[in-house]
């Protein structure tokens, strides 16, 4: 705990990064990991495996996009660096050791960014919630992306935002599922049927709290959710994932969670069309965001929200 609460106060972060919980979650992800890194060894193979393999069946290898690489824990990036011209990274924001391994690859590029939309909602004085929708998603390369992956961030996208307008907004239990389900909805639409990629899905769906051999609790991550019907699924895989094993918690239960994988084929688009979605290709590219000065103000307002 000492070790976590030094590295976030001592890791520099955009002010928006810390007050809605995105550099905690990455901090703690990363000490998670290295408590359970054997136990994590099976499912971090799992998902490499399935985003190298899911790479080789795009038709054309120009642009990869990463959604949710947060530590790089389950993403083949040398494999992706390889196989496409450009690779890009995208995340609200990329940890120091992130930005180091990066550097390694020419053609991979960070983008840091909202791709839910909702801070770009909210900059111009919208809130979901009260009968208005979540946003349309703001996926970077959506048109002209030969590969798009999902790295097992569908059922986070909801909860920082969640958590605000609880808190801030007074937005209902009920209403805070429903636009959970709205993000996820837009999340999972815009890269099945709005895009011409390979998509590459990775969530985890349930949550299982196990004694030995027998289900204490069971919890689904992804409630009310339904994936796409028309879309085209070429393969479909599942596996458990334990979290957290017994111990860690001062308890003897175990933590599981049921990681989906999802890959969807499209046709690829003609070779001389120009669909680029207008973003900069350098490392200060921020999904629209520009920063402001090298602090790192994202320059929306958003930051004394």
């Amino acid at each position: 705990m000492l070790a976590e609460l030094f590295r976030y106060w001592t890791t520099f972060a955009p002010e928006r990064v810390r007050k809605y919980g995105y550099l905690r979650r990455l901090i703690a992800l990363e000490f998670q990991h290295k408590r359970n890194e054997h136990a994590w060894q099976e499912h971090v193979m799992n998902c490499r495996t399935f985003i190298a393999e899911s790479a080789e069946k795009c038709p054309r290898h120009k642009i990869a996009v990463v959604l949710g690489s947060g530590l790089l824990l389950e993403v083949p990036l040398r494999t992706l660096a390889d196989h496409f011209e450009r690779v890009y990274l995208v995340d609200m924001f990329h940890m120091p050791q992130v930005r180091a391994e990066v550097k390694k690859y020419l053609n991979a590029k960070m983008l840091y960014g909202d791709i839910t939309g909702i801070f770009a909602m909210m900059a111009e004085g919208e809130y979901p919630g009260d009968g208005i929708p979540a946003p349309a998603a703001r996926i970077p390369h959506l048109n002209d992306a030969d590969f798009i992956v999902s790295a097992n961030c569908l059922t986070h996208l909801a909860p920082p935002f969640c958590d605000y307008l609880g808190e801030a907004r007074y937005m209902t239990e009920f209403d805070q599922d429903k636009l959970t389900l709205q993000i996820m909805d837009a999340h999972v639409g815009a890269i099945v049927d709005n895009t011409p990629a390979v998509s590459a899905i990775i969530t985890d769906t349930e949550r299982f709290v196990l004694a030995g051999n027998r289900v204490v609790r069971r919890k689904s991550l992804i409630p009310g959710f339904r994936w796409p019907d028309g879309a085209t699924l070429a393969q479909s895989l599942e596996w458990q994932w334990l979290i957290s094993p017994a111990g860690n918690r001062n308890d003897r239960t175990d933590i599981e969670h049921t990681v989906v994988t999802r890959l969807y084929e499209h046709l690829a688009p003609a070779e001389d069309e120009d669909q680029g979605d207008g973003l900069e290709d350098d490392d200060n590219s921020r999904l629209g965001e520009a920063m402001t000065d090298e602090k790192g103000s994202l320059g929306d307002g958003l930051e004394d929200v």
